[in-house]
């Protein structure tokens, strides 16, 4: 998927995810975009991989595009490291900033184990990588495929942002799921981040 693909599809996932638990900040949403591209750092080409070059031709060929950075294990790093640096330099009013990271990183994994080639999800421990033959719905990288998802996304969220904007987000939703969701994200904030 191309960036603008990956953070539409996880801004709109995730802005519910966020007015669920009323955490709809500019830190939280852009610890959320910034992790939904975050994975791909290992492609020099990429949206991320121009803006840091260096980095990113070191992970392409240390550990080529969709290995390692498209793993749950980097996944789980990449959290301990921002929880790392929240606790230590960052106010209380990021202290969700490395849960939000996380939620984005983690969406793009999703995303990803949908398009053509799929993902390492297990990487280094399984080199296992789903056949495209055996799923019913796949995406390739910049074609109809993608842009089909991108329009669909894009519609979700102006859809979100309207509802975001009258105070009606979770009306989309019936009240049972909106707080079992509500729920499930305040539990993983309590495992996920320390007091």
């Amino acid at each position: 998927m191309q960036y603008r693909t990956h953070i539409t599809v996880s801004l709109a996932v995730g802005l519910p995810m966020l007015a669920a638990v009323d955490q709809v900040t500019f830190i939280n949403t852009a610890a959320l975009v910034c992790g939904s591209v975050l994975p791909d750092i290992d492609h020099p080409r990429s949206f991320i991989g121009k803006r840091s070059q260096v980095v990113s031709k070191v992970a392409n060929k240390t550990l080529g595009h969709r290995g390692a950075t498209h793993s749950l294990v980097v996944a789980a790093g990449v959290y301990l490291l921002a929880l790392f640096i929240a606790k230590a330099y960052l106010a209380s009013a990021a202290m969700h900033l490395p849960f939000w990271l996380l939620i984005g990183y983690l969406l793009h994994l999703v995303e990803d184990s949908f398009s053509k080639n799929s993902i390492h999800w297990f990487w280094p421990f399984s080199k296992f990588k789903r056949s495209t033959r055996k799923r019913l719905f796949y995406y390739r990288t910049g074609h109809v495929s993608e842009y089909l998802i991108l329009g669909f996304a894009l519609c979700l969220l102006l859809i979100e942002l309207n509802l975001l904007w009258s105070g009606h987000l979770t009306s989309l939703f019936d009240h049972g799921f909106a707080a079992s969701l509500k729920l499930l994200i305040a539990k993983l904030q309590l495992l996920l981040l320390p007091r």
